[in-house]
């Protein structure tokens, strides 16, 4: 064999490598710690896009936003799951990320609408959020920082602020939950419908949603802490603890996001992987029942999509940009 055709050989076994070696790469997908409703979720994207693309994804638990947006920037890992509020607040440098802007997150899909609660014990004689003035409310979230809007605006619904409260620092909320079951606070704040709720109702004698409290402009203050929240109903169901009849809850739409370091073609399998089975989706967890593939490709205008993304929706016909 000529060296000609031994180079050539060798340069198409190569290549054949390569290109076997990027489909086996396997991408980082950042989320909340287990237990946490993000963590189930991410779960599930993860199967389903493993199981209809090549892409291989290795979801990672972290303590919280923080963690899991500095991941992301630093490339560290790949994807993330979050709210897309405090992921553009990272983006921008804005917020609790104030002169440590986080330039390399994009927007990748619209996941669903993420719903958030106050629970109290069944048995409490607590029942709006009025009610919790000088009662033990979770407050700091070291690692979660995200919790913290989130927190001050359902406060704020119910025309209080945490000086209105007495004041229990935590570190994210899987933590806050376990200190709530053992009875060190009067409120547990959770994401409606996460397995760590249905945990914490069967440890304390069964939970009941605190309603927000029905102030004429109640939707109003809590705009006014982060104008993306906003009131969705929670109806009953079997996964969900707590919720015995329809009640409106705080609400935010949840992204999975991206590194801006990611290649325009695994964002692009990811996203056609997870937007095509809608199906496997809500077998892994019922609430992506309200997954709307058709909103899938929703602009969001404080955190701009990667090429990939858009590429994508573009072809489908659902890209408005």
């Amino acid at each position: 064999m000529s060296n000609r055709i031994q180079l050539l050989s060798f340069a198409i076994v190569a290549a054949c490598f390569a290109s076997g070696a990027a489909a086996q790469a396997t991408f980082g997908f950042a989320t909340l710690p287990p237990g946490s409703l993000l963590h189930t979720q991410a779960s599930v994207i993860a199967k389903v896009v493993q199981d209809n693309s090549k892409l291989q994804i290795r979801v990672i638990g972290f303590g919280g936003d923080s963690g899991i947006l500095e991941a992301v920037n630093s490339k560290k890992a790949d994807f993330w799951v979050l709210d897309v509020g405090e992921s553009a607040d990272a983006m921008h440098g804005r917020g609790n990320w104030k002169n440590n802007a986080k330039a390399g997150l994009r927007t990748a899909i619209t996941m669903d609408a993420f719903q958030m609660a106050f629970w109290v014990r069944k048995d409490s004689n607590i029942r709006t959020v009025a009610d919790l003035k000088g009662k033990r409310v979770p407050s700091g979230w070291v690692q979660q920082t995200g919790v913290i809007p989130h927190t001050i605006a359902v406060l704020a619904s119910g025309g209080l602020t945490f000086n209105d409260v007495q004041q229990v620092p935590h570190v994210n909320v899987v933590r806050a939950a376990d200190d709530f079951k053992a009875g060190n606070l009067d409120i547990l704040f959770f994401a409606v419908g996460a397995p760590k709720v249905a945990e914490v109702a069967a440890s304390v004698g069964g939970l009941r949603v605190l309603k927000m409290d029905p102030l004429p402009d109640s939707e109003k203050r809590m705009k006014a802490v982060r104008s993306e929240y906003y009131y969705s109903t929670v109806r009953p169901a079997p996964h969900i603890a707590g919720v015995d009849q329809p009640v409106p809850v705080q609400t935010i739409d949840v992204v999975v996001g991206v590194g801006s370091h990611v290649s325009d073609d695994v964002v692009y399998e990811f996203v056609k992987a997870m937007h095509r089975n809608k199906k496997g989706l809500a077998e892994g967890h019922p609430n992506f029942n309200r997954f709307d593939e058709k909103a899938a490709g929703k602009i969001q205008p404080t955190l701009p999509h990667h090429p990939g993304a858009i590429k994508y929706f573009r072809e489908i016909g659902i890209w408005r940009g």
